[in-house]
């Protein structure tokens, strides 16, 4: 038999335990092994814990003991010294002898409890050294999650995760929700919408009586709106926003800016941007016509709206092609028309009502300057009052039974409406012939009298108006 102190320490070479202890290998029994000649007795499978310490308690059903440093060779590994199954060798923290006198685990016949020879770990009385089987220091092993517990620490991770990750996004979205382009693309969907009253409350547009145009009706009759719009470049400057867009206005794109203005905030995080009314576009509307046509615009007429000079009319609207038409004549019309405004802040061209002459109304205003000419042929005077036409008498007698006598009827045209009417010139000369009876005054001697020469004249005026008789004509002074 050996010396164990001849015997050359080596680390135990681990493998799988049997899946049963071996009965004739002299260990399973509750009594403590005898060792060969002064050898130390030990515990499970013979080994001894270093300087003194009480031995583990075994951690697993095969008498493993587990520690820091210190695990113990498994099974039927630990190294055999004689043929009788005692286990020479003396193991400690890194496969050590026991050294410094330590005494045997089992001593004055205790009987060990553990399954396999295990022994206790009480040594004279004294009560174990370290509870659940781990002395020398170390460190008893963390003990593992449950996988519920797992679970639920994995869960409660994935929640925290998923509301930073939602605070996050929900602010972003907030953002989004409230960024200046947003209150722009309201406006701009209210006019795609015909919405008139809805885009001025979005904008704040103040509205006054002669805004005629900026309502619900005269935008819904309105014409190349804006039908579609895409959201540029958005500039923030202190309190200030600028977003760009490009309007699609009757198959046409605009270019328009508009700003914006931060006015506090909406739930604590988020800027409020107030849209800055825009300045809207102007259309004008030149009514050429008699006092008592009456126009209108996007079907509202203009009679109590206050013209900016004579006949001519200018009106706010938002983006759109409003018709312009006059009402209805039997002497006179004019061509119905349209104006544009374009996109916002720009002066549309004047959309201009030139009234003409029906047939009714030429026939009226031939019929009025005719029934003054011959009005004018009827005459008993040789200096008709407000006729074209006149002979001074030099004779010294007295005339009497004065009659004219057209040689040639004068032509006349009919001009344009304009200044207050159509205008009457002559196109040919007409001439007169006077003839008369002479009286001397001195004698009451009697004879005739005529023109030596015809008399030419012209004929002009203007046709002020109709009436239900027909045209009024005012010949030229």
């Amino acid at each position: 038999m050996t010396d164990p102190g001849d015997q050359n320490p080596q680390q135990p070479q681990w493998q799988r335990p049997p899946a049963q202890p071996d009965p004739q290998q002299g260990w399973q029994g509750n009594g403590p092994q005898q060792s060969g000649s002064g050898q130390q007795q030990t515990g499970q499978y013979g080994q001894q814990s270093p300087y003194g310490q009480s031995p583990t308690q075994p951690s697993g059903q095969y008498g493993q003991q587990s520690g820091q440093y210190g695990e113990q060779s498994s099974g039927q590994h630990s190294q055999q010294t004689s043929q009788y199954g005692q286990y020479s060798q003396q193991t400690g923290q890194y496969g050590q002898t026991a050294q410094y006198g330590q005494q045997p685990t089992e001593q004055f016949g205790q009987q060990g409890t553990g399954q396999y020879g295990q022994q206790p770990t009480e040594q004279y009385g004294q009560a174990p050294y370290a509870q659940g089987g781990y002395g020398g220091g170390q460190q008893p092993p963390k003990k593992k999650l449950s996988k519920k517990g797992l679970t639920g620490i994995i869960a409660g991770g994935s929640a925290l995760l998923l509301i930073i990750v939602g605070g996050i996004v929900g602010v972003s979205v907030g953002n989004a929700l409230h960024a200046p382009e947003v209150t722009v693309k309201s406006y701009l969907d209210a006019l795609k919408s015909g919405d008139a009253e809805q885009a001025l409350k979005l904008s704040g547009t103040e509205v006054s009586a002669a805004d005629v145009l900026l309502t619900d009706d005269a935008y819904k009759a309105a014409s190349g709106k804006v039908s579609g719009y895409t959201i540029g470049k958005t500039t923030t400057s202190g309190n200030t926003a600028t977003v760009e867009a490009r309007l699609t206005q009757g198959g046409e794109s605009v270019d328009q800016e508009f700003t914006l203005t931060k006015v506090g905030k909406d739930a604590v995080l988020f800027d409020k941007w107030k849209l800055e009314a825009p300045e809207l576009s102007t259309v004008q509307v030149d009514v050429v016509a008699p006092e008592d046509a009456v126009a209108t615009v996007g079907g509202v007429d203009l009679t109590d709206v206050e013209p900016i000079a004579e006949g001519s009319y200018q009106l706010r609207a938002l983006p759109g092609t409003y018709d312009v038409a006059l009402s209805e004549s039997d002497w006179y019309t004019a061509e119905a028309t349209t104006t544009t405004a374009v996109g916002f802040g720009q002066a549309a061209e004047p959309a201009t009502l030139a009234v003409a002459l029906t047939d009714a109304g030429t026939t009226a205003v031939e019929e009025a300057v005719n029934a003054y000419i011959d009005g004018c042929g009827a005459a008993t005077e040789l200096a008709p009052e407000g006729c074209p036409f006149e002979i001074r008498n030099d004779t010294g007698f007295t005339p009497s039974g004065v009659t004219w006598k057209f040689d040639t009827r004068p032509t006349f045209t009919i001009g344009d409406f304009a200044g207050g009417g159509w205008t009457v010139d002559s196109e040919t000369v007409g001439r007169m012939s006077m003839t008369c009876t002479l009286t001397d005054p001195a004698t009451g001697q009697t004879g005739p009298g005529y023109s030596i020469n015809p008399v030419d004249f012209v004929v002009g005026g203007t046709i002020e108006g109709f009436t239900d008789e027909g045209a009024t004509f005012v010949p030229s002074p």
